[in-house]
C-alpha cells in the first residue's frame, strides 16, 4: 500500500508515465490511499474528490480509497458527522464517475467513538455498491490506549454490514493488537508504525514495543537481530539504525500476521487474543468488550474445529463456539422414552465406557450429562464438538446444579428423573471423578504406538 497524495505531489509526472506498479517495482496488487490521513495532520489540503479518483485511476491503482476526511480523535459530534457526511458523498461520487474502471474503490469509514455514526457510514457505503470498506480514524484512539473504544468502533462498523465484506483498518500496525482487530472482523492493515517507531529508537517485540536505550538483549532471531546487539545498535551510524530498526520491524509485524493466520487455521484465534491481552491492561479490557459480543463473533465461527476449547477464565465462557453449541442444542433435545436418566457431572469419557453406573442396554430411558457450561445434553452427543472437548481451569467452568438439570429435563416431559447414585457418593460436582483407571494426569487412552511399544518391550 501506498499514498497516492504523496506520489501526485511529489512524483506525479512519472506515476503518469510509468504507472504505480512499475515505478514501485511491484507486479503484486497495489493499494493507494486518498490523501485523507494529510488532511487530518496538515489540515485542508485544497483536493477535491475528482482530482484524487482520476489520479489513482490512471497510474493504475488495482484498490483505491475515495478521498475522505478523517473524524479524528477527540472531536465533537458535530465534526464527527460532517466527516462522515463529506466522505460519503465523495464516495458514492467518485464510485458513479469511476466506477467502471479496472481500479476496485474502497469506501472510508468514519464516524470516530460515534458508534451510531460509525454503523450508519459503514452501511451506507455498502448499500451504495462498495465492495470493500475501510475504517478510518483508529491511529489517535490506538495512541492513547484506547483499545476498548477501538473494538467498539470495529464492531460497529461490522454490525450492519455482511461477514462477506471485507474490512480494511487505517494505522493498525502495533503488534499487541493485530490479533484482536482480526477477531473482531478486519481482514487487512497498513501502517507506516515500522519505520515511524524506528525514528524514534523504538524496537518492536511480541510483547509490546521497547526502547532501544533501555534495552540489554535482543529477543528476537530475524536477520537483522541474529547479525547485531543491542551495543551494536546504538553505536551504528543514525540513519543505518533507523533501517535496521524499521527492517526488524517488518519481521516482527510479518510474524505477527502469519501467527494470526495460522492461529486462524488452527482454530484458536480467540486462545492468541487472550494471550496477547495479558500483556496489557488496556488490552485486557479490549478482550473484556470483543467477548461481550458473541452473537456477532459467531457468523464467522465454524461449527466444527480439529482443537478443543480451553476455558481459562470467565470471558472464555462466552466463546462464540459455546453460543453456536447452545443454539444447535436446543433444536435436539427432544426425549424418547418416558424416563430419562441424569449423569449430574461432566466428564470427557462416554457415559457407557465411563464406570458408572447406568441403565442397561435393555432398559429403556435417555440418558442425559451435565456439561459445565452448555447444561444438560443428550449422552450420544459425548463425541460431538464442542461437549467433550474442552479443557477448563480450576473454578472457571462450574458445574450447573443438580436441581436446575433435574427441572430443565422435567420440563421436557418426563415421567421420572433419576439421578445416577454416583452423584451421593462422590463428593461435589467440582470433585467428581470416573472409577475407571487412568494413566497419568490425561484421561485419555493410550495411543496404539503406545500399546505397540508395551508389546514389543513388556
Amino acid at each position: 500500500m501506498t499514498n497516492s497524495y504523496i506520489i501526485r505531489s511529489r512524483r506525479k509526472n512519472e506515476a503518469l508515465r510509468r504507472g504505480i506498479h512499475e515505478m514501485l517495482g511491484f507486479n503484486g496488487v497495489l493499494m493507494t490511499d486518498s490523501g485523507g490521513y494529510q488532511v487530518l495532520e496538515y489540515g485542508d489540503l485544497q483536493v477535491n474528490y475528482k482530482e484524487v479518483a482520476s489520479f489513482q485511476a490512471r497510474v493504475g491503482s488495482d484498490l483505491a480509497v475515495t478521498l475522505d476526511r478523517p473524524t479524528g480523535y477527540p472531536q465533537t459530534r458535530r465534526v464527527a458527522l460532517e466527516s462522515v457526511h463529506y466522505s460519503l458523498h465523495n464516495a458514492i461520487a467518485t464510485l458513479k464517475e469511476y466506477g467502471d474502471s479496472k481500479t476496485v474503490w474502497i469506501g472510508p469509514v468514519q464516524g470516530g467513538l460515534y458508534q451510531d455514526l460509525v454503523t450508519k457510514s459503514a452501511e451506507s457505503l455498502w448499500k451504495a455498491g462498495f465492495e470493500i470498506l475501510a475504517l478510518g480514524s483508529p491511529v489517535q484512539v490506538m495512541e492513547n490506549y484506547m483499545y476498548s473504544d477501538l473494538a467498539r468502533m470495529v464492531l460497529a462498523a461490522r454490525r450492519r454490514v455482511p461477514y462477506s465484506v471485507p474490512l480494511h483498518l487505517f494505522g493498525a500496525g502495533h503488534p499487541l493488537t493485530m490479533a484482536l482487530a482480526v477477531a473482531l472482523g478486519c481482514d487487512t492493515f497498513d501502517s507506516a508504525s515500522y519505520i515511524l517507531f524506528a525514528r524514534n529508537g523504538r524496537y518492536m517485540s511480541r510483547d509490546g514495543v521497547l526502547s532501544l536505550d533501555m534495552m540489554k538483549y535482543i529477543p528476537c532471531n530475524c536477520p537483522v537481530c541474529v547479525r547485531t546487539s543491542v551495543r551494536e545498535l546504538r553505536e551504528v551510524e543514525p540513519n543505518e539504525r533507523i533501517k535496521q530498526l524499521a527492517t526488524h520491524n517488518l519481521y516482527l509485524l510479518r510474524e505477527e500476521v502469519e501467527s494470526c493466520k495460522e492461529a486462524m487455521a488452527e482454530g484458536r484465534l480467540w486462545d492468541l487474543v487472550e494471550e496477547k491481552s495479558m500483556t496489557h491492561p488496556k488490552l485486557h479490557d479490549a478482550f473484556i468488550e470483543l467477548s461481550r459480543h458473541r452473537d456477532l463473533l459467531a457468523e464467522g465461527t465454524p461449527l466444527l474445529k480439529d482443537r478443543g476449547l480451553m476455558l481459562r477464565s470467565k470471558q472464555d465462557l462466552e466463546r462464540p463456539e459455546l453460543a453456536l453449541a447452545a443454539k444447535r442444542l436446543s433444536t435436539v433435545m427432544r426425549k424418547s422414552s418416558k424416563d430419562a436418566f441424569l449423569l449430574p457431572f461432566w466428564d470427557p469419557v462416554p457415559a457407557r465406557k465411563s464406570g458408572l453406573r447406568v441403565p442397561a442396554a435393555n432398559v429403556r430411558s435417555d440418558i442425559y450429562k451435565v456439561h459445565p457450561v452448555l447444561g444438560v445434553y443428550p449422552s450420544e452427543l459425548d463425541f460431538v464438538y464442542p461437549f467433550t472437548q474442552i479443557v477448563s481451569a480450576k473454578g472457571v467452568a462450574l458445574t450447573m446444579a443438580i436441581r436446575k438439570a433435574t427441572a430443565d429435563l422435567r420440563k421436557l416431559g418426563y415421567k421420572s428423573v433419576r439421578v445416577s447414585p454416583s452423584w451421593t457418593s462422590r463428593g461435589t460436582p467440582q470433585d467428581v471423578r470416573s472409577i475407571r483407571t487412568r494413566r497419568g494426569a490425561f484421561p485419555s487412552p493410550r495411543s496404539s504406538s503406545a500399546r505397540l511399544r508395551s508389546l514389543r518391550h513388556p
